[in-house]
C-alpha cells in the first residue's frame, strides 16, 4: 500500500482546513446564532420586536442565501479549475471568505447579512468543486476514499466549531455582545491555507494536460516522496495519459455527453447521488434543530446544547466512516445509510408527535451517524471517481450545482414547513430517504478500488452496441507516430492483425523489470493507421519534456 507522505498531508489538510472547514462553519453558524442576530437587529433598527413572520421570511433568505452563494461557486469554480490549475482555484476562495465575515458580523441591515451569506456561498461553493478533484488526483489508488473523506471531516469540524462557539450554556461566545467574535476562526482557517497551499505542487492530471509529462512527473515525485522508484512514477504517468488519450485532450460540453451514453449514465447517477445529500433533509438538522427543539418544547439553552451533541456525533462517525470508506465500498455504504436515516425519520416524527423529546433527540444522533457514514462522504467524491477526466469538470458543475439548489430548497422552505406542519414536518424526509435507497440500489455502481476507465467500461457494457447508436462524438487524440523519448521507451508492433488493426502496445519504464503490455485487440482501433501499413502509436510524451538525451539503439520491434 502507498504510504501518505507529509508532502500529501500538508496539501490536503491545508486545502481542506482552509476551504472545506469555511462549508461545515458557514452551516453550523446559524443555528444557534438566530437569537443574537436578532437581538443585533431590534438594536440597530433594522427589525422590531414581535414581527415574527418577516423575521422569519428575511431569516430563511439570509440562511438560503448561502446556498446561491454555493450554487454560484460551483459553477464558476469548475472551469477555473480548468483554466488556472486546482491549487489556484482553491486559494481564489479565499477573498469571498474575508469580506464576508466581515459583512456577517457587522451587517448594516438585512442586506449585508445576504450578501455576506451568499459571498461565502461562493467559497464554499467553490471549494466543494475543486477540493473533491484535488484531492483525489493527488491521492494514491488505494487511499483516495479515505483522503477524499477529510474533505466531509473538516466540514462537520466546521459546523461543531461554529455552535459550540456560539452556545450560551458553554460560556464561550454564545451571547449578545461576543458573538461578532466566533467569524475570527473562518478568518484564522484561510489565513492558514494562504500560508501553506502555495508551497504544494498543483494536480498531476492538471499538469499533464496543460505543462506536459516532465512537470507532471515532478508534481508526483513532490507527493509522493523523493525515494518513490522511478517505474512507479512513470507508471502512473501513462496511466493518466492512457485515460486523457482515450478520452480525449479537450473538455466534453453538454452535446458530447448528451450523445454517448456512457458519458451521460454517470453524470446522471453523481447528480442523483449529489440530491440525495440535501434531500435526505441533513440540512434541516443542521440549520433549524435548535428552533425544532424549541417547538417541540425544549428550553432554548437546552436545545442549543443538544445541537451542539449532535454536531459533535458527526464528527466523531466520520472519521471511522473514513477507514471503513476503502474497505467497505461505496455504494454499501450509501445504501445503508440512506436506510438508516429512513428509519430515524421515523423514529423521531412519532417520538415529535408523542411528546418523547429525549427519543426524538437520539433518533437525530442516528440520524446524524448514518449520514456521516453513507451520503456525508461520499456524495463530494463519487462525481471525480465516476467521470473521465475530460467530463469531470462539467460532471463537477452539474452535481454540486443539483446540490447546491436542493440545499436552497431544504433552507428556505423547512421553517414554512415547521410552522404550518410541526411534528410532522420529518415524515417527508422519511418518504424522500426511502426513495433515495432504492435509486442507489439500482443506479449506482461500486467504484471502490476502480479507476475511471473502469467505471467507464461499466457503462459502456450497457450501451448500445456501435451499429445501434450514433458513435460518441468525443473523440481520441489523433494517431501519431510514436517519437522515441528519453526517459521512457516505447515500442509499437508494425504486424497488424487479419482485421487491418494492430496486435498491442508495449511500454518499458527504465528500471521497470517487466513491460506492461497494454491495449488488446478492444482497444486497437485507437492506435491504428492502415494507411502508414503499421501502427501509429497515440503521441503519450513528447521528445521535448525530457532535458535529457534520447536513449541510442532503441527501434520499433514487432510484438511476439
Amino acid at each position: 500500500m502507498t504510504k501518505v507522505t507529509m508532502q500529501l498531508l500538508r496539501a490536503v489538510l491545508a486545502s481542506t482546513i482552509g476551504a472545506s472547514f469555511q462549508f461545515g462553519f458557514s452551516t453550523g453558524f446559524v443555528n444557534n446564532t438566530e437569537t443574537f442576530i436578532r437581538h443585533y437587529f431590534i438594536a440597530t433598527g433594522a427589525e422590531t420586536t414581535g414581527d415574527d413572520r418577516h423575521f422569519n421570511v428575511m431569516w430563511s433568505l439570509a440562511v438560503s442565501g448561502f446556498a446561491i452563494g454555493g450554487f454560484l461557486g460551483t459553477l464558476a469554480f469548475p472551469a477555473l479549475a480548468s483554466r488556472v490549475g486546482r491549487k489556484w482555484a482553491i486559494l481564489s476562495t479565499t477573498g469571498f471568505c474575508y469580506a464576508s465575515c466581515y459583512m456577517i458580523a457587522f451587517p448594516a441591515g438585512w442586506w449585508a447579512l445576504i450578501l455576506g451569506r451568499v459571498l461565502v456561498g461562493i467559497g464554499a461553493g467553490g471549494a466543494c468543486a475543486t477540493v473533491p478533484m484535488y484531492v483525489s488526483e493527488i491521492a494514491p489508488l488505494e487511499t483516495r476514499g479515505t483522503l477524499g473523506t477529510v474533505h466531509q471531516l473538516m466540514i462537520t469540524i466546521g459546523i461543531v466549531t461554529a455552535q459550540a462557539l456560539s452556545t450560551s450554556k458553554l460560556h464561550l461566545l454564545g451571547d449578545d455582545r461576543l458573538w461578532h467574535g466566533i467569524l475570527l476562526v473562518p478568518v484564522a482557517c484561510t489565513t492558514i491555507l494562504l500560508l501553506l497551499l502555495p508551497g504544494c505542487e498543483d494536480s498531476p492530471v492538471y499538469l499533464l494536460q496543460n505543462k506536459g509529462a516532465a512537470r507532471a512527473a515532478k508534481a508526483l515525485w513532490w507527493f509522493r516522496g523523493k525515494s518513490t522508484a522511478e517505474d512507479k512514477i512513470w507508471a502512473e504517468i501513462f496511466a493518466m495519459r492512457l485515460e486523457l488519450t482515450h478520452c480525449g485532450s479537450e473538455t466534453a460540453g453538454f452535446r458530447e455527453i448528451a450523445r454517448d451514453r456512457r458519458l451521460w449514465g454517470p453524470v446522471l447517477v453523481g447528480v442523483g447521488v449529489n440530491l440525495s445529500m440535501q434531500l435526505s433533509g441533513i440540512d434541516a438538522v443542521l440549520y433549524y434543530s435548535t428552533r425544532v427543539l424549541e417547538d417541540a418544547g425544549v428550553p432554548l439553552e437546552w436545545a442549543q446544547v443538544y445541537t451542539v451533541l449532535i454536531s459533535s456525533m458527526n464528527v466523531l462517525v466520520t472519521i471511522p466512516a473514513m477507514l471503513l470508506m476503502d474497505r467497505t465500498g461505496r455504494k454499501v455504504l450509501q445504501i445503508c445509510g440512506l436506510g438508516g436515516m429512513c428509519l430515524a425519520y421515523t423514529v423521531m416524527t412519532l417520538s415529535l408527535l408523542r411528546g418523547h423529546h429525549l427519543v426524538a433527540v437520539g433518533a437525530m444522533f442516528v440520524l446524524v451517524v448514518c449520514y456521516a457514514f453513507g451520503p456525508g462522504c461520499i456524495a463530494w467524491f463519487i462525481v471525480a471517481e465516476l467521470t473521465p477526466v475530460h467530463v469531470r469538470p462539467f460532471a463537477t458543475t452539474v452535481g454540486l450545482g443539483a446540490n447546491w439548489l436542493a440545499n436552497f430548497a431544504v433552507a428556505f422552505t423547512f421553517p414554512h414547513i415547521l410552522a404550518s406542519m410541526h411534528s410532522w414536518t420529518f415524515s417527508i424526509f422519511a418518504v424522500l430517504t426511502l426513495l433515495l435507497t432504492l435509486f442507489t440500489v439500482i443506479c449506482l455502481p461500486e467504484t471502490h478500488g476502480r479507476t475511471a476507465a473502469e467505471i467507464a467500461e461499466y457503462y459502456s457494457s450497457s450501451a448500445p452496441s456501435p451499429g445501434d447508436a450514433p458513435a460518441a462524438t468525443v473523440e481520441p487524440c489523433t494517431p501519431m507516430k510514436m517519437p522515441r523519448p528519453a526517459s521512457m521507451a516505447c515500442f509499437a508492433s508494425t504486424a497488424d492483425t487479419p482485421d487491418g488493426h494492430a496486435a498491442g502496445f508495449q511500454v518499458r519504464v527504465p528500471g521497470m523489470e517487466q513491460c506492461a503490455w497494454i491495449l488488446g485487440k478492444a482497444w486497437s482501433p485507437l492506435f491504428s493507421s492502415k494507411s502508414s501499413g503499421g501502427l501509429a502509436a497515440p503521441l503519450l510524451f513528447n521528445e521535448a519534456e525530457f532535458s535529457t538525451p534520447p536513449l541510442e539503439n532503441q527501434s520499433r520491434k514487432a510484438m511476439p
